[in-house]
């Protein structure tokens, strides 16, 4: 789909990545370090939050994005779990050793310099996601670097230890509701410096920095880790595209931010071609709501007859701007659109370049809107529709946003979307928001505690990964799964009770309980030990490979039973060849018609009928095989 020559394009590209830690307590307080589930909360609290301004005097612009939008902030809280430091009623206590040191691992596997006396500090966020109105932070290590394939470095500019920020639940009616139950959990921030020169380059750069973190103990659940690109080109700017869920999403993400760049550059030239300025783009509009009350537009009429405005605003010039492509299905309106969204939380605009017979205006109904609007011919119009506040905003919004198309590419951040494109979530956060913290004191990384840790710092995983793959002979892809699912450790016990036919384990603890738990089976019941019991049923073919899938259901089902008392119920004992062998004969005699019509095709039902009789008990190459030899006998016989 796209044929981008990156290094003519000066792509630059940049990780952030969020990682929380395995500690039992959170950074800050001695909370637990967990999250509930759907447990309903036992109080609710309210909070406003204002911009304050940073040591340089100035407003964050992101700060100042977030207080316009005008959010009311709930927060879900619980009587023993959270205490006053998560509601900001108390200063913090002392920083957790045990989170210190897995960053210090971290960081040295990294190969950062490490900070001797780190300093907390507060970073600003107004979104509501802390309490406070800022996190916690503390740069640990520098100038670290992490090694690619192809042995290229990505350098790494900081590693922070960090508390986390509250989980977001809903909105509703302008109100944000949050969860403290994951406020405070500590994360490591990994930042790389912009090294990064192409898209597959930086999935594998989020792919190593992912293996090395999931290598130490940190969290190994759904969400625990929170990767974010930086990605500009030569003639745009860094934008920052936020919640990138899955490795693969990286390279169509990058692609589309690149294609979208290079779109706007392309309404900048335009707009430079038509000998337009920013002083050509006003913010008179008018107010079109009487003209509208009955409209043939049903949806417009309806909204107005609930007390909303229709107003409107002319861009001279501007036809066919607004409609012009950026990236497939995505154009400059639909970027215009999605500032409107965040900003206001109405459901965005109405403009003279896309299809308006869809909204079913008719055509006195534009011929007004022009009239209104002193519209001519090579201009653009813009509607918008909602409360009184709600549009002089969103008008605004669209007035600073197409002047910022004069300049190109705006700085912003973006949040990515599963179809690879991304949509405004506020500006840039810059310098102004972070200072230091004068509720805690320096915290010392004693040089001994750092030689030490240095001493017994693990394999990198992909040096694990390539020796699994040459020692057990499977799938580099499996052992990386391994990796990501926290099931390494697992595997290396299995391996050495079962050492037979490793890729039945992968299957097992893989395949297996993934396909179990979409089902609805709550796989968690099913502990270590339980595996390593049935791997030694298996190893002394007192169950077959087939009976485990069987057995981790009743388990899942039934937690309180052991893996001895599953087996007895289901009947796994094994049984010897004879026994299958008059098994096979009664299913043949039973069956002789199928036999007779279908010959060697007959092996599928007749495998079906002993699967039945045998299941788990025996293992199912065995049957096949025996099965075979039955059949084939068996039809000599008929001839």
């Amino acid at each position: 789909m796209y044929d981008f020559d990156y290094e003519e394009l000066g792509m630059k590209c940049g990780l952030e990545i969020h990682q929380q830690l395995n500690t039992k307590k959170k950074l800050f307080c001695r909370c637990p370090s967990k999250l509930l589930g759907k447990k309903e909360p036992d109080f609710t609290i309210k909070r406003l939050m204002r911009p304050v301004l940073g040591e340089m005097g100035t407003f964050d612009k992101a700060m100042l994005t977030e207080y316009e939008k005008n959010i009311n902030i709930e927060y879900q809280c619980y009587n023993d779990e959270i205490c006053t430091y998560e509601l900001d009623e108390t200063p913090p206590f002392s920083c957790n050793t045990e989170a210190r040191k897995i960053a210090l691992k971290i960081a040295l596997l990294l190969n950062s310099n490490i900070i001797e006396e780190m300093h907390v500090c507060r970073k600003n966020y107004l979104d509501g996601s802390v309490p406070s109105g800022f996190q916690r932070t503390m740069i640990l290590g520098t100038d670290g670097f992490i090694t690619l394939q192809t042995g290229k470095k990505v350098r790494i500019e900081i590693l922070s230890l960090e508390e986390d920020s509250a989980r977001k639940i809903k909105t509703v009616n302008k109100t944000n509701y949050f969860r403290l139950d994951r406020l405070g959990i500590p994360l490591v921030e990994i930042t790389t410096k912009p090294d990064i020169n192409n898209p597959d380059e930086c999935r594998e750069c989020a792919e190593r920095l992912g293996l090395l973190l999931w290598s130490t103990n940190v969290k190994k659940v759904l969400g625990s880790i929170r990767q974010d690109i930086n990605v500009s080109i030569k003639k745009g700017t860094r934008i920052e595209i936020k919640g990138v869920q899955k490795l693969e999403w990286i390279p169509t993400l990058i692609n589309h931010e690149i294609s979208r760049q290079i779109g706007l550059l392309n309404v900048k030239e335009e707009l430079e071609t038509r000998k337009l300025t920013q002083r050509d783009v006003h913010n008179t509009h008018s107010d079109l709501t009487e003209f509208f009350s009955n409209s043939s537009s049903n949806f417009v009429s309806k909204e107005i007859a609930t007390g909303k405005k229709l107003y409107g605003i002319n861009l001279i010039g501007f036809k066919d701007i607004f409609g012009k492509l950026l990236i497939k299905d995505y154009r400059f309106g639909t970027e215009v659109s999605s500032k409107v969204k965040s900003l206001t939380g109405l459901n965005g605009i109405i403009h003279s370049d896309e299809d308006l017979a869809k909204y079913k205006f008719s055509e006195n109904d534009v011929k007004t809107i022009k009239s209104k609007l002193n519209s001519k011919e090579e201009d653009c119009f813009v509607l918008v529709l909602g409360t009184e506040e709600e549009v002089s905003k969103a008008i605004t919004t669209v007035v600073e946003r197409v002047k910022q198309a004069f300049k190109g590419v705006p700085p912003e951040t973006r949040k990515a979307l599963e179809n690879g494109n991304t949509e405004f979530l506020r500006e840039l956060h810059g310098g102004a928001r972070l200072y230091p913290d004068t509720d805690s004191r320096a915290i010392m990384n004693d040089i001994n505690e750092i030689n030490e840790i240095n001493a017994n710092l693990p394999d990198y995983p992909w040096n694990v990964i390539k020796e699994y793959v040459n020692s057990y002979h499977i799938e580099e892809s499996s052992v990386k799964q391994l990796f990501f699912t926290g099931k390494l450790n697992l595997f290396k016990k299995l391996i050495k009770i079962y050492s037979d036919n490793p890729s039945i384990i992968i299957n097992k603890i893989l395949n297996t309980t993934t396909a179990l738990r979409r089902e609805g089976k709550d796989i968690d019941n099913i502990k270590e030990s339980d595996f390593e019991e049935i791997f030694t049923y298996l190893k002394n073919k007192e169950i077959s490979k087939e009976a485990i899938e069987e057995i981790m259901i009743m388990k899942a089902d039934h937690p309180e039973l052991t893996i001895i008392e599953i087996k007895e119920r289901l009947k796994l004992e094994s049984i010897s060849l004879e026994e299958l062998s008059k098994i096979i004969d009664d299913v043949i005699d039973t069956n002789i018609d199928i036999v007779k019509q279908k010959g060697m095709r007959s092996i599928g039902p007749l495998m079906g009928e002993v699967m039945k009789k045998v299941r788990g008990k025996i293992d199912g190459a065995i049957i096949s095989r025996e099965v075979k030899n039955k059949l084939s006998l068996k039809l000599k016989e008929l001839k």
